[in-house]
């Protein structure tokens, strides 16, 4: 199964999830939705070899290395959207721990925002895709 395919199906959880309320399981696969499609970006958009990329994220934390480079890129075509982008992920993982690894409450009004987070990135991906570029795509 591709990454993609995998994105699609956590993607696809997230509703179901929030049909029985379920908002920890819903901001964790709502980001991980995200990352994959980051992921996937990588590996399409980004001028690394396989073996690159195995290589680096061995080295560093793989979330943090495919954000970096999905921004680097996306920087080269519009340095706005790269720092949108970046801010915007970054509050997005920060509410993923928070759910998955604190003993605070999960209000689901998060899991809500999980999945307009998700749905906006996906939007912004498939913008890249469609057009093969991110000038003028204002997501956030």
């Amino acid at each position: 199964m591709s990454i993609l395919q995998k994105s699609g199906e956590n993607f696809k959880a997230v509703d179901l999830l929030l049909l029985e309320n379920l908002s920890t399981p819903v901001i964790h696969c709502a980001y991980y939705s995200s990352l994959q499609l980051i992921i996937h970006f990588v590996y399409n958009y980004c001028n690394l070899s396989e073996q690159q990329i195995r290589q680096r994220t061995n080295q560093n934390s793989s979330h943090t290395f495919y954000i970096g480079e999905c921004v680097k890129e996306i920087k080269r075509l519009d340095s706005r959207n790269a720092v949108l982008f970046y801010k915007y992920f970054t509050i997005f993982k920060k509410i993923r721990t928070d759910s998955d690894y604190d003993n605070a409450a999960i209000v689901a009004s998060n899991s809500i925002k999980a999945k307009e987070k998700v749905i906006k990135i996906r939007k912004f991906f498939k913008l890249i895709e469609d057009e093969g570029k991110c000038k003028n795509i204002h997501y956030i």
